[in-house]
């Protein structure tokens, strides 16, 4: 009995050692590059969830075994992992994370600055985020990537103009759009219309895209968004409502010739929304339409749907009288964008070039809308001295939009016709009465 229990009280005695060499108070300072004390710092071990924090003075303690391992981690600064080993005492020293500091973005003029030294605000995107949606104007696809910067497109096809606004309206009157400098060089970035005369009662209001819609996505390399004042001093009173910066690739980037294809579908549906009422059909006064010219093609005040009535339209044709449901599927058709984009570049030491193709293919959720754009881009940059760089981009676009849809023209604006029209005229009539079936 004495030998069994001297045996126990050896092993309690063991366990208690061993416990406390595995709560060995280690203690520390965590500093900065300049020696200034970082507090709150984390403190943990790793593969625990034991853990602490630094005081104001930077200094921690925290109970760790001589295997242990501590990870140490403050915001803006490099994550450091440390062995315990034998010591009790562990200072550190945590070194600033530069990654985003050290970014370089080109502001005016086309000079390249670090963002950490500009002393204004900007806002940036590159390749990969302009790419992720694709659309015929690349600009519509950067709808809430950039801070303070709000991008908005009208439903006028594939090749429709996008307005953009850099922290909202700075004047009642007038244009409020930002100035559009590609490769340094300001452009017209001015909406077309497709003017013309368009019968008797209106003219051909019809969008025609913008200078933006020219660019190939995928020859861009960076956009910077200048924002205020002091940020477009440089271009005078034309940047007051800040600046859109678009540089293009002007060398591969990896060593030596390199070819890229690139190639992307994209399809558009309408959405309808739409809850219209199907109990009266066209007509007023509680009276369908039974004679040619009725007074009216949009009211649906006629009488209540009987099954086998019919209706006489502007054509003289006899139609039933009868609900048409689904107009706007039955109107539009789902779009389609194809873009196909082919790339040779070359990267050296002393220089390279970028020389690209592009083919984009649209079809509008209208029909006979569409639009094609066949654009060629060269860029080239050559290290004539070790002071003296020469650099050159060379850009020609050539586009055909065909019948992009009327807009800001009242009744005859698409979108307004289809969606008051009477809710028993059948698309049918309209079709075959239309001016391509005339020409047909």
């Amino acid at each position: 009995m004495k030998i069994l229990i001297r045996l126990l009280l050896l092993q309690v005695v063991l366990w208690h050692g061993a416990a406390m060499a595995q709560n060995d108070r280690i203690t520390g300072r965590i500093t900065g590059a300049n020696n200034d004390p970082i507090p709150g710092a984390n403190v943990l071990l790793r593969t625990t969830t034991q853990g602490t924090t630094s005081d104001a003075d930077g200094n921690f303690s925290i109970n760790a075994g001589p295997g242990a391992t501590l990870v140490i981690s403050y915001i803006g600064y490099v994550s450091q992992t440390v062995e315990v080993g034998n010591r009790k005492t562990i200072d550190i020293v945590l070194q600033r994370d530069s990654q985003n500091l050290n970014e370089v973005i080109v502001t005016a003029l086309g000079i390249k600055r670090e963002a950490k030294t500009l002393g204004y605000a900007t806002a940036t995107v590159n390749a990969e985020q302009i790419n992720v949606n694709r659309t015929p104007n690349f600009v519509s696809g950067l709808q809430g990537k950039l801070a303070g910067v709000n991008i908005t497109t009208m439903g006028t096809g594939p090749a429709g103009t996008a307005k953009i606004r850099i922290r909202g309206q700075s004047s009642f009157a007038g244009q409020n759009n930002p100035l559009i400098v590609v490769n340094g060089v300001p452009i017209d970035n001015s909406n077309y219309s497709l003017g013309g005369d368009f019968g008797t009662r209106a003219s051909n209001n019809s969008d025609g895209g913008d200078g933006l819609s020219s660019i190939n996505p995928d020859d861009i390399e960076q956009m910077t968004v200048l924002k205020g004042a002091t940020a477009a001093a440089l271009y005078g009173s034309r940047a007051k409502d800040g600046v859109v910066m678009i540089t293009t690739k002007n060398r591969g980037t990896g060593k030596g010739f390199g070819v890229t294809y690139n190639t992307n579908f994209t399809t558009d549906t309408p959405l309808d929304f739409t809850d219209f009422q199907y109990e009266y059909g066209q007509g007023e006064g509680g009276k369908r339409p039974t004679t040619a010219n009725p007074t009216s093609g949009v009211w649906s005040f006629g009488e209540k749907f009987q099954p086998g009535m019919t209706q006489t339209l502007f054509d003289n044709k006899t139609y039933p009288y009868e609900p048409v449901y689904n107009r706007v599927s039955k109107f539009y058709r789902v779009g389609t964008n194809f873009t196909n984009t082919v790339t040779v570049a070359n990267n050296g030491p002393d220089g390279g070039f970028s020389l690209s193709f592009g083919n984009t293919d649209n079809k509008g959720i209208m029909e006979n809308n569409s639009f094609n754009r066949k654009v060629i881009n060269l860029g080239f940059t050559q290290n004539i001295t070790s002071k003296l760089t020469a650099t050159g981009n060379i850009n020609y676009s050539k586009e055909e939009n065909i019948n992009p849809p009327q807009l800001n023209a009242q009744d005859l604006s698409v979108s307004t016709v289809i969606f008051t029209l009477a809710n028993s005229m059948p698309f049918d009539a309209l079709r075959d009465n239309s001016d391509a079936a005339q020409r047909r």
